[in-house]
């Protein structure tokens, strides 16, 4: 009896490590609204924010690595792609929102948030009203700043026409169009992420016609109140968010370092894995 439960403990063991090296799709409920996530590895808690245009797919090159050290957890927003799409006006708050019940629910008791563009509002965000589940913060190619002109009437945005050329019809050459804007090295636009990325934004058409005139929700005193250590990174190229936003973003947050990719756009976890990586994983390291 006793070997057999010895054996069924090494079984369950092993069983637990082997989930833990390969990338597992789960979901969880929070506030009666259905949240996709991705998950892989052991250790300290990542959550991974995607942007507006991306879903968990856009964090594919760096979760492996990040795995062999850290749980790494990356969720689809209320709204997006795997997550449930309800009938809402979608804005920041709600998104981080459900990225603070997704915490609770999941019973993490500090994590670090890493968000790219839109997931890095939602981050910022969150570290301002939430800080005591927040223990560090990476900054992607977004800020949060609250925009003053959001609710004014204005002409539709070069973006918001792009997009809804795409939506409305069909159209996945304007897709392509879409995605050489944000990405330096234009090679990375395969057809398989193109027609990826075309059926993505068409699945989560009303929450990124939303957040694109949102904006973020912080005042710069508000920036400036975030003591959470911060690392922003930024894409050397980032024709979306120019450097001079990065650069604004580190004066406000006081305990913040400052990196620029070079060589990349708007997505410089896709377009400089290996170089991002390298500036990543020893701020992780140096908090541990």
């Amino acid at each position: 009896m006793k070997r057999h439960l010895i054996f069924l403990i090494i079984l369950v063991t092993l069983n637990c490590q082997a989930q833990e090296n390969y990338l597992q799709e789960k979901d969880i409920d929070v506030y009666g609204f259905n949240i996709h996530y991705v998950e892989m590895g052991n250790g300290p808690t990542l959550i991974l924010l995607h942007g507006l245009w991306g879903g968990t797919n856009e964090w594919a090159p760096i979760i492996k690595p990040l795995a062999k050290k850290y749980r790494v957890i990356a969720m689809d927003f209320l709204g997006f792609h795997g997550s449930d799409k309800p009938e809402a006006k979608y804005h920041n708050a709600l998104l981080a929102q459900f990225l603070h019940g997704f915490i609770k629910n999941m019973q993490l008791e500090k994590v670090t948030l890493i968000g790219h563009a839109m997931g890095a509002n939602a981050a910022t965000y969150t570290a301002f009203h939430h800080p005591k589940h927040i223990e560090k913060l990476v900054l992607i190619d977004g800020a949060g700043y609250r925009n003053p002109n959001r609710n004014l009437s204005k002409p539709p945005s070069a973006m918001m026409i792009s997009f809804r050329r795409i939506v409305t019809g069909s159209n996945i050459g304007e897709t392509k169009n879409f995605l050489k804007r944000r990405v330096l090295n234009k090679s990375l636009i395969t057809q398989k992420w193109t027609e990826e990325a075309f059926y993505m934004w068409l699945n989560s058409a009303r929450a990124i016609g939303d957040m694109l005139q949102e904006g973020g929700d912080l005042s710069e005193h508000e920036m400036r109140e975030i003591k959470i250590p911060a690392l922003i990174l930024w894409g050397s190229d980032d024709q979306v968010f120019p450097i001079k936003n990065a650069e604004k973003l580190s004066n406000d947050l006081t305990n913040s370092t400052l990196k620029i990719i070079s060589n990349a756009g708007h997505l410089p976890q896709i377009e400089q894995t290996e170089v991002l990586l390298n500036v990543l994983i020893p701020f992780l390291e140096s908090y541990d």
